[in-house]
């Protein structure tokens, strides 16, 4: 069918006006046995819904739809056939009907965010696309029911209801909707990449917990997923919403709030993808950046004292629990929000005075707090805790040196067996201590397979 086409805009026109033909022959069954239905007469076994597969009448329906999809993917993508195959095959009818509605948008929500596809990218990009479609289609049905409902008791609620008070709960009804409008096409379309660490789940998460309970942390451990995060988002705002008289002002002061949030605690990179630039952007003009709500300014009382190259929180870090954040407020790669104890509390505020750390301060730490203050000192970059004697260094200290010694001997020539296989155990160690980045972990075994070792 797609093989006279010459260009891409002509495979899909030929699939357009095919799959509206198929749509037509649906609508024309139905009414054919509603026909049937209301006559009394029985209907065409051949037609019976029990034998209908999913969203198609026929088997050669889902394969044409099926065999466009495949294409469109595998040539958009840039990824092997076999691939595309696999994840089309594993879709049900329904999903099909889905995918074929929405595929550009999901072509491109890979584009932007991928830059090397798999099974597992195309999956999960698939499932989270289709919990937004699911929910955008049943707020659409939640809708046309409670205008259906409106239609019916409208007359019996202007009759009982008086005229100021039906206006007014007209207005916080509008409120309430601009806010979820808000939500839907803005907040709820950002998008996330797992290439960077950051899901869309995430960004939901910091969002909501900056939000609702001050804390972006609030919902680092949660395992929700979309639709509950979605739900609770819409609940949590909307009880906001409700407890406050001025119902106009307080919904342009969250929608600021909400852009302030997710320009304050979200990574840049995932900032500057161009889909959430262009939400963010468009946000701002349709609700009047700068006019009534958002021309409000906040005082922020900057809770947080410079530690080294990162800022630490100062009330949390008093009541003995570190909170470190960028210079920008982002989270910093790989750590997480830790208790500490007084001593460590003790050196990490002689650091933000810039005062020395004398060895009184480092013999009262216990093993396990020097540990600690190794790793935090690795991780922030602080030079100064590099001198404190921990077993972490020791051991890693100890491991750079026997690699060293054994990579010598194996370059001079030596391929003992049993060196060898401590070089393997000594090289693992090394990558899973992340004392070497996996690229010359890789590098170092293709030497080895290299030298047929």
């Amino acid at each position: 069918m797609f093989n006279k086409a010459k260009t891409e805009a002509e495979r899909q026109k030929i699939f357009d006006d095919y799959f509206l033909n198929l749509l037509k022959k649906k609508e024309v069954i139905k009414k054919n046995k509603k026909i049937i239905d209301e006559q009394e007469f029985s209907f065409d076994p051949t037609m019976d819904e029990n034998k209908v597969k999913g969203a198609f009448n026929s088997y050669v329906d889902s394969l044409v739809v099926k065999n466009f999809l495949i294409e469109q993917i595998y040539s958009r993508l840039k990824i092997s056939k076999s691939m595309a195959l696999n994840f089309v095959n594993k879709l049900d009818g329904n999903q099909i009907l889905i995918l074929s509605k929405v595929v550009n948008e999901f072509i491109k929500d890979i584009q932007d965010k991928y830059v090397n596809n798999n099974d597992y990218i195309l999956k999960t990009s698939f499932d989270e696309l289709q919990t937004n479609y699911n929910v955008i289609q049943l707020q659409e049905k939640n809708e046309d029911i409670i205008k259906q409902n409106q239609v019916e008791q409208g007359q019996i609620l202007q009759e009982n209801i008086p005229a100021e008070e039906l206006a007014e709960v007209e207005v916080d009804n509008n409120e309430e909707k601009q806010m979820i409008d808000f939500l839907y096409n803005t907040i709820f379309k950002l998008s996330g990449s797992t290439t960077l660490g950051t899901s869309k789940n995430q960004i939901m998460k910091t969002l909501l917990g900056q939000f609702v309970y001050k804390n972006p942390d609030a919902f680092e451990d949660s395992k929700m997923k979309a639709k509950s995060l979605y739900n609770k988002f819409e609940n949590d705002t909307l009880t906001l919403l409700a407890r406050r008289d001025d119902k106009r002002d307080a919904r342009l002061e969250y929608q600021k709030e909400l852009i302030d949030i997710f320009q304050k605690f979200v990574p840049r990179e995932i900032r500057d993808i161009p889909a959430n630039v262009k939400l963010i952007s468009d946000a701002k003009s349709r609700n009047g950046m700068g006019g009534s709500g958002y021309g409000m300014k906040y005082p922020v009382k900057d809770e947080y004292i410079p530690i080294g190259k990162y800022k630490a929180h100062k009330t949390k870090l008093m009541g003995g629990q570190l909170q470190m954040r960028s210079n920008n407020n982002y989270q910093i790669h790989n750590l997480k929000t830790q208790n500490i104890t007084k001593n460590i509390r003790d050196i990490l505020l002689k650091l933000h005075k810039d005062e020395p750390i004398k060895f009184n301060d480092v013999d009262k730490l216990s093993t396990e707090e020097k540990d600690q203050l190794y790793n935090i000192g690795k991780q922030l970059h602080i030079t100064q805790l590099f001198d404190i004697p921990s077993t972490l260094k020791n051991q890693e200290d100890k491991l750079k040196d026997e690699f060293m010694l054994l990579r010598g001997s194996i370059v001079a020539g030596n391929n003992n067996p049993d060196l060898l296989r401590k070089f393997k155990i000594v090289l693992l160690k090394m990558k899973n201590n992340k004392l070497i980045s996996l690229q010359e972990y890789n590098e170092v075994l293709n030497i080895l397979l290299d030298m047929e070792i």
